[in-house]
């Protein structure tokens, strides 16, 4: 069996070789490629830009799905490409550890030892159990430990890992220090977990949280650090509750809950991201989620994009963002180092989402990509900037592009996801999907412009919610620390 990994045009890799090589080409810029070992279906979940490995580059972790005819189980994937050439590599492994597993999310260490990847394990077990799980995965693939951090009762769901740049060492944190964030629901209260972490998979604490009465519940898909001077280095989980996008602040130090608060948007509304902003001269300390909201549960979903305070889990402001006769959603955010677009500033909203509507003449689901001005959350179009759309063109290819995860990297930017395009011709139901946006106005061969209106909602009372600890902080068993065989997968190449 062979991987193979293609760029949206047929041309020979000798040819993109080549123009890659050519001095200031725009290949080396940006490109759109497909990975995946046929008949497996492969989704991309997560995305880093390399800064601290030799080489630099991107990389990604996600999900290799055995089909019902093939044996085995599902597999963690990691692959790593060249910032200049995607088809040069250097690596793309899958980790088989005999059971079913999941990789959701990524972060580099800063050390330039490598990447942490959030995951799941099933226990194969009746009823259902599986762990939340934590891997390092060194510079050139190999897996260097691989931990459980709890077995919980029915589906466990990561969701989100990031590197902590704060810490007290009176609490036994530091910066470097690794937060996951993962959902499991037992059949009849869904918790959302958070795990802190030491850089070498030590556990620090673990919570787990939900809303201690009703019947509605409590869902986390991105997490944070708060942007401001404190003691307490807050974290942010956004995620809703009950029809109602929510955010609640934790104690980084002992993942106390600290405040909360949900917004119906246009009347039911979620966030599946968040990331932090400020810092900056002209940009307030606070953080932005992004997620959908719609008016009913038949209507079309809208982009909703909603900024915070630091402090006290207050709103700034929030707004939908799309058209009515389109489905559209935020899927993941991240802010702007000075160096990822020509004339953009640090600190903008780098937004990606899904799109379903008309392109190019046809009905086509494809990815949708933004910059934002926090705070005031208006487009950013200084400098001639549009978003872009990004989807599948040729004949014979009507399927379907999606993003799970975006990244800012010092020239340019990654998104990565899934397609559904049929572009090797042997009806493979899903592949990788990875894009490197260029530097000069985020545009791809194959992207179009594109952009939306955006109208303010007035802002709601924040209610609030108060999720409470209910699981000790216990180290469960880790698994096996061994490297894991790098089976159903091959070099790159044609």
């Amino acid at each position: 069996m062979r991987t193979r990994i293609r760029t949206r045009h047929s041309l020979s890799v000798s040819v993109l070789v080549a123009l890659a090589a050519l001095p200031g080409s725009g290949f080396a810029q940006s490109w759109e490629v497909y990975s995946g070992l046929n008949p497996h279906r492969e989704q991309l979940h997560g995305v880093a830009d390399v800064q601290f490995c030799a080489g630099g580059g991107q990389v990604a972790t996600g999900t290799q799905t055995v089909p019902p005819t093939a044996a085995g189980f599902n597999n963690i994937v990691v692959e790593r490409k060249s910032a200049a050439n995607p088809l040069a590599g250097p690596w793309r492994f899958s980790y088989d550890s005999g059971r079913s597993e999941e990789g959701r999310g990524i972060v580099e260490y800063t050390d330039g030892t490598g990447f942490a990847v959030v995951g799941t394990f099933d226990a194969l077990t009746t009823p259902l159990q599986t762990h939340l799980t934590i891997s390092k995965v060194d510079c050139n693939g190999n897996m260097v430990w691989h931990r459980s951090y709890g077995t919980t009762a029915g589906k466990h769901t990561a969701w989100d890992i990031i590197r902590a740049t704060t810490g007290d060492g009176a609490f036994g944190t530091a910066a470097g220090d690794l937060i996951a964030l993962a959902e499991y629901n037992t059949g009849t209260v869904n918790y959302v977990r958070v795990v802190r972490i030491r850089s070498n998979g030590t556990l620090i604490w673990t919570r787990d949280y939900a809303v201690p009465v009703g019947t509605l519940q409590l869902t986390g898909r991105g997490i944070a650090e708060v942007d401001t001077p404190s003691l307490a280095d807050n974290l942010v989980v956004a995620g809703s509750y009950g029809n109602n996008a929510a955010v609640f602040q934790i104690d980084g130090n002992n993942g106390a809950y600290i405040c909360g608060s949900q917004l119906p948007g246009q009347g039911l509304s979620r966030f599946n991201d968040i990331t932090r902003h400020g810092g900056t001269p002209t940009i307030a300390p606070g953080f932005t989620a992004v997620g959908e909201t719609r008016t009913t549960s038949a209507a079309l979903p809208q982009a909703f994009v909603a900024s915070y305070r630091s402090t006290g889990c207050a709103l700034q402001r929030q707004v939908h963002w799309g058209t009515p006769n389109e489905s559209e959603t935020a899927q993941a955010v991240t802010v702007t180092r000075a160096t990822t677009f020509s004339t953009v500033p640090a600190g903008q909203l780098l937004i990606a989402g899904n799109i379903t509507g008309a392109y190019l003449g046809v009905s086509s689901r494809d990815v949708w990509t933004h910059l934002m001005v926090p705070i005031n959350l208006t487009p950013y179009v200084a400098g001639g900037y549009t978003g872009q759309r990004y989807g599948t063109q040729g004949a014979g290819l009507a399927g379907m592009e999606t993003v799970a995860d975006v990244a800012e990297s010092s020239n340019g930017a990654h998104f990565v996801g899934m397609t559904m395009s049929n572009w090797d011709g042997l009806a493979d139901p899903a592949d990788g999907y990875s894009v490197r946006m260029g530097f000069n106005g985020m545009r791809t061969l194959c992207s179009v412009p594109w952009s939306g209106a955006v109208t303010a909602l007035t802002p709601y009372t924040a209610l609030v919610v108060t999720p409470t600890p209910i699981s000790p902080s216990t180290l469960f068993n880790p698994l096996p620390r061994v490297t894991l065989p790098a089976a159903l997968c091959c070099g790159i190449g044609p």
